[in-house]
């Protein structure tokens, strides 16, 4: 049960943002507003992190805004990762918000049809009506997929007690700038590598399984049933989803064998052919907004493309992990 539970989050929370439906960094390891320590560092890079309070207690879900410059390629510029998760307070959003007013352009991911992107149009449910990305009628079987993440996604809304990103993000200002494949652009690039979404989900399904292998199955249920049954059980739920988000820093999510895949490396490389051309045109503060599994893949490029080098990063509260103590 816990196996199926895990892959389940894990394919729906760490996802990047499906067909959209209507509706200066701290030093490097610097926890944000004078907060807790984070959890003990692993080697994996973290771009999603658990921080942890007096007693190991798991406080919040944190985001990274990871700032990259010093490229003799590109002199005077910076590109911040800003990392992304589909559901997140109602403070959280209202922050990204503010920090996206800070760059000269903002580069978002939006898997829409070529026809709404030429048109300008927008996810989310901000701004006027005219300029909103409303869903066709049309339903391939990539979009289908794409649709039923962001249905449960929208589903799990409720159960975490959270907001949902396209609602609560707002698209409409000018220094937003579409950088993601078109619908038919992910519809071919899936078909071509002969991926489906079916075989995506059954495949995050049975790494959980095997984790959960190395694990005690009996305390791993009774803590899922337990998260059930407690009068903090929203809470207790988020903890759960949370420790599956922290699978992001990993960079395996959707790989397919040779580890590549449609839904993180192949949009990355349309994401960052846009962002080449922002540079090229002289944008200085750059910001590419993105789901945070797809960060591995994006630092490397960053790196090894641009010749950007790690400046430093900051922390955002996206999910609270404790209930708030009575007065």
């Amino acid at each position: 049960m816990r196996q199926i539970f895990h892959g389940f989050l894990f394919a729906v929370l760490c996802s990047s943002s499906a067909i959209a439906q209507p509706a200066v960094a701290a030093p490097k390891g610097q926890p944000a507003d004078g907060a807790a320590a984070p959890e003990t560092a692993s080697p994996v890079q973290e771009y999603v992190r658990i921080r942890r309070g007096e007693r190991n207690i798991a406080e919040a879900l944190e985001t990274s805004i990871i700032r990259f410059g010093d490229s003799a390629k590109y002199p005077g510029a910076t590109v911040d990762l800003v990392g992304a998760i589909h559901l997140g307070e109602e403070e959280y959003y209202e922050t990204l918000n503010k920090e996206f007013k800070q760059y000269d352009v903002l580069l978002f991911e939006a898997v829409m049809p070529a026809a709404a992107v030429q048109r300008g149009l927008r996810p989310g449910g901000g701004g006027k009506a005219a300029r909103r990305f409303d869903p066709d009628q049309e339903w391939s079987d990539a979009k289908v997929g794409l649709a039923a993440i962001g249905i449960l996604q929208v589903g799990m809304k409720d159960a975490l007690g959270l907001d949902f990103q396209l609602s609560a993000v707002n698209y409409m200002p000018g220094n937003f700038v579409h950088a993601d494949m078109t619908q038919e652009e992910f519809e071919s690039s899936m078909a071509v590598r002969g991926e489906s979404f079916s075989q995506i989900l059954s495949r995050e399904m049975a790494k959980a399984a095997l984790e959960q292998q190395k694990l005690n199955p009996i305390a791993q249920n009774l803590d899922l049933a337990l998260s059930l049954l407690s009068s903090d059980r929203v809470f207790r739920v988020r903890r759960i989803a949370a420790m599956q988000l922290t699978k992001a820093n990993e960079g395996t999510a959707f790989a397919e064998a040779d580890g590549t895949s449609t839904i993180i490396t192949e949009r990355n490389a349309k994401a960052f052919s846009v962002l080449q051309q922002q540079l090229q045109m002289g944008r200085k503060k750059i910001g590419v907004f993105y789901g945070a599994g797809h960060f591995p893949d994006m630092e490397a490029r960053l790196k090894t493309d641009f010749g950007l080098q790690r400046q430093g990063e900051k922390w955002l509260t996206a999910w609270e992990l404790t209930a708030p103590k009575k007065k």
